[in-house]
């Protein structure tokens, strides 16, 4: 149990610092909230994993096998007397022959002996199952933390990307590939209840692209934590790219436009023009992504009751 409680913690550690996460790409996304309690709300586009260290964590691993070519063994000479005594060896040793004439040694590659083969093999195979049993372990927490999703991971991104479509509402979820999806989700019905999207089973992270929560007074505050500008998480992805990774996946930019519709009252937005009216509805609309976006992401308090 204490082992399991350290892969946990080498496992989270690492998302707590680096923010690997779920967030948009390129999307358009609309909210309908009525009075009579209907609402429906769609997002098309794409979701992709960020991982501002390019960690990858479910990347493949080298596991290559043993290599007895690869091994170098040595003689160590003694300078003055020519005596011979063989060195312990190690597979990625290297012996640097430049050493000053005052020291007394040089040394002398020689074929390694199939007793120190046999050793090397028999040490290399042990460390091989060790890294695969802690790689075994790490992933199984990863696909617990994104609902059975592993960035890094092809085989389990397509797996989720299928296993996401048995759910409602998720009318299209195709993996792309480098990290990406591409998907279609479309839901409606009678609002009674908080709302967050994305929402994936069994995941015990989630970052909202769009979450509604109910006030104590029967406002909808309407917010967009994976939607923020330059000031949140659109600027730490500059950031990560200003940094210089460039072994990870490529980003697609967060790129959007979100749009609530509604016959309720607004009590607060922040959208830049505020919101447009018709006889029967006013219409909020937000550009997301890019230098123009403010630094949280689209916001708004809609009262519905009268």
């Amino acid at each position: 149990m204490k082992h399991f409680f350290k892969i946990v913690g080498a496992v989270v550690a690492p998302l707590l610092l680096t923010g690997c996460l779920l967030i948009p790409g390129k999307f358009n996304s609309e909210l309908k909230l009525m009075k009579d309690g209907a609402y429906s709300f769609a997002y098309t586009g794409e979701m992709q994993f960020f991982d501002p260290d390019n960690g990858g964590f479910g990347r493949k691993q080298s596991y290559a096998p043993f290599n007895e070519k690869g091994m170098e063994c040595y003689n160590r000479i003694e300078k003055k007397t020519g005596e011979i005594s063989p060195m312990d060896y190690d597979q990625y040793f290297r012996v640097s022959d430049t050493d000053y004439e005052s020291h007394p040694y040089r040394f002398e590659k020689r074929d390694c002996s199939a007793t120190e083969k046999t050793k090397e093999r028999e040490r290399h195979e042990k460390d091989l199952a060790r890294r695969k049993k802690d790689e075994e372990e790490k992933m199984a927490v990863y696909g617990s933390i994104f609902g059975g999703a592993i960035p890094g991971n092809d085989a389990r991104l397509k797996q989720f990307a299928s296993e996401l479509e048995k759910y409602d509402g998720w009318n299209k979820v195709k993996y792309l590939g480098n990290d990406k999806f591409e998907v279609e989700y479309a839901v409606s019905g009678r609002f009674d209840q908080n709302f967050t999207f994305p929402s994936f089973p069994g995941a015990t992270l989630q970052f909202p692209f769009v979450q509604i929560i109910r006030r104590n007074g029967g406002e909808l505050e309407i917010l967009t934590p994976a939607m923020s500008g330059p000031g949140g998480l659109f600027g730490a992805m500059a950031l990560g790219k200003m940094g210089g990774a460039s072994n990870g996946p490529d980003l697609a930019s967060i790129d959007g436009k979100f749009t609530i519709e509604t016959d309720g009252e607004i009590l607060s937005n922040n959208s830049a023009d505020g919101y447009t009216q018709t006889e029967e509805t006013r219409t909020m609309t937000w550009a997301v992504g890019g230098e123009p976006n403010p630094g949280e992401g689209p916001r708004a308090i809609v009262k519905l009751s009268r």
